[in-house]
């Protein structure tokens, strides 16, 4: 196509080991557009100025055992058709801006599934931390409820009179 494509996306590592990747954006010529090392999650934004394929690649190198769940999403804007001649200027304004918005919005709803899957992730985590907080509570008060009944045991005996006969 002519003109120059927006493209932004975002990934995630959802499940998997310590839920990092490494990734690599490559454009159609073989350059690097977008790299990143042991991430867990990531947003990227270029423009694909040359027609071809672009190839994402996700390496789980540094852990080849653990498998890994990864969440992705890429956006692709369009660049904008040739204004009609026979449109008033007023029009071609409007419709301009209504393009426009278009992309801002796509852009915001990215923004929004972008903080779900962190939420997400979080909330993951936050949960498993309660969990183990309340058994750790748990085993605590049976630690302590097993001492007490020790230490009431052996106080009781100490006081008991022995009486020989």
């Amino acid at each position: 196509s002519s003109g120059i494509n927006a493209e932004y996306g975002s990934f995630e590592v959802a499940e998997g080991g310590f839920l990092d990747v490494d990734v690599t954006l490559t454009d159609p010529s073989g350059s690097v557009i977008y790299a990143a090392n042991q991430e867990t999650e990531g947003r990227f934004r270029f423009s694909a100025s040359m027609g071809g394929n672009y190839v994402f690649c996700f390496s789980n190198a540094m852990s080849t055992v653990t498998p890994k769940v990864l969440k992705f999403k890429m956006i692709v804007i369009q660049p904008r058709e040739a204004d009609s001649s026979d449109m008033s200027e007023e029009d071609k304004k409007i419709k301009g801006m209504i393009g426009d918005l278009r992309n801002q919005l796509r852009e915001v709803k990215e923004e929004q599934d972008y903080m779900e899957i962190r939420d997400n992730a979080h909330s993951e985590i936050n949960r498993n931390t309660n969990r183990r907080v309340v058994i750790w509570a748990c085993f605590e008060f049976s630690l302590l409820l097993c001492m007490t009944i020790g230490q009431i045991y052996y106080i009781k005996r100490f006081f008991e009179v022995r009486r020989v006969i």
